[in-house]
């Protein structure tokens, strides 16, 4: 399979060659919702993110699903998973299978009868919206705002929220500007591959569409800077 490109899931520009951050999803009725707090990489121009360093809240989230496939909670396609990501052994595979979920085979990993699916979100658009904002809120009422009645994540941090409150901070602040905004959360689908043309084009439309929020036009200037090559280097 060749390179491929997507979209970030708020500003619309292309994460070729970007960071991002990787909200996992799933299904309720007819909407998506977050069920752990975000993880952050490289995009890795095949739909998923690496280069991620872990930290408390990798290894909550890894821990959680290697657990639930250990009980058969969690349920992966073993034979369609290529020998170098199976065993899971870390979360850069793990995403994988949530990658493949979205774009091939909404069967490849299933928690609970239900597929997981990725939101990525250019890093630098995330963390100008998150920096935008702050909250009075204790730890508590935030984590209630985000995942009442979302058991996946309860499990995930149940007595371990005092290890990602920077992690749990953030999420808060995209989710309400969402909100704001009237954005619903959704996957992130492969595209075609980017080149400066396009790069440039969906710069354009970010800054109209957000032309209204200061947080966002600084993310999308930090964004300009970090692919300043492509944008002006030849395809």
């Amino acid at each position: 399979m060749g390179f491929f490109d997507s979209k970030c899931m708020i500003s619309g520009v292309s994460l070729k060659g970007t960071d991002a951050a990787a909200v996992l999803l799933q299904k309720t009725a007819d909407a998506y919702h977050p069920i752990a707090l975000a993880i952050k990489g490289n995009y890795d121009r095949l739909g998923s993110i690496d280069g991620i360093s872990e930290d408390a809240n990798t290894r909550l989230v890894l821990k959680y699903f290697l657990d639930k496939l250990t009980s058969k909670e969690f349920v992966v396609d073993e034979p369609c998973w290529p020998s170098d990501r199976y065993p899971i052994t870390d979360i850069e595979q793990l995403l994988w299978g949530f990658e493949r979920n979205t774009n091939d085979y909404p069967k490849m990993a299933v928690l609970n009868g239900e597929p997981v699916v990725t939101a990525l979100v250019c890093r630098a658009v995330w963390d100008a919206i998150a920096d935008s904002t702050s909250s009075d809120d204790d730890a508590a009422e935030q984590f209630a705002e985000l995942f009442e009645g979302v058991p996946v994540a309860q499990e995930i941090y149940r007595g371990k929220l005092s290890n990602v409150l920077q992690h749990l901070g953030e999420l808060v602040a995209v989710s309400r500007f969402l909100k704001r905004r009237k954005i619903a959360w959704k996957p992130t689908a492969a595209g075609g591959q980017d080149y400066r043309e396009e790069m440039r084009e969906y710069l354009t439309t970010a800054r109209k569409k957000f032309r209204g929020s200061k947080a966002v036009l600084a993310g999308l200037k930090d964004y300009e800077s970090e692919v300043a090559d492509l944008l002006r280097g030849d395809d």
